[in-house]
């Protein structure tokens, strides 16, 4: 069964079907977000109206990062965050705290003619002092995962995939869809 991952980047479509192995076709669809902090909410939301929208299996998903230090702001609005202060700004919101703990979620929210359901994958960490590393993209130079010395930016792709959110959520989206067969 194919499955329609809804995003303008074809190169993450093409990862979630090397790391699930399902038929994974990518699909742009311009889908409004629900305004909330939990990736959770986001991804159903999305997921509902997606199916809504093409009458077909689909798959969306959603990340977010919470920083205990501003109260678990920015969550799923990371991106706006991100396109307005940068990484480096959201260390200059965390200058002189000692408390830098943190984390990052992926969301995959699935909906079909059975209903919605939601996989998240969670990596607890901290904030750097400072921006780390060339790799990756968004907060990956100041994230550094719990049990590493090193920001997501400072790993290689491989590195990163072991450990990360998406895969964590991913992998669970695997499990469910194996289950159905």
């Amino acid at each position: 069964m194919e499955i329609l991952f809804i995003t303008g980047n074809a190169k993450k479509a093409e990862e979630v079907a090397a790391i699930t192995g399902l038929d994974i076709a990518p699909k742009k669809l311009d889908i409004s977000e629900i305004q909330s902090l939990n990736v959770e909410e986001v991804a159903r939301a999305k997921a509902a109206t997606a199916y809504e929208l093409t009458g077909q299996p689909v798959a969306v998903d959603d990340t977010g990062m919470s920083i205990a230090a501003l109260g678990g702001l920015p969550g799923a609005l990371v991106v706006w965050f991100l396109d307005i202060l940068g990484p480096g700004g959201i260390l200059k919101l965390l200058v002189g705290e000692k408390n830098r703990q943190a984390s990052v979620s992926t969301c995959i929210g699935y909906a079909d003619s059975t209903g919605i359901y939601v996989f998240t994958g969670t990596v607890d960490g901290q904030i750097s002092e400072s921006l780390k590393g060339d790799n990756g993209f968004g907060y990956d130079p100041i994230f550094i995962p719990e049990g590493q010395t090193k920001t997501y930016a400072e790993m290689s792709a491989e590195e990163k995939n072991t450990i990360s959110m998406r895969k964590i959520a991913l992998n669970k989206f695997k499990e469910f869809m194996l289950s159905r067969k």
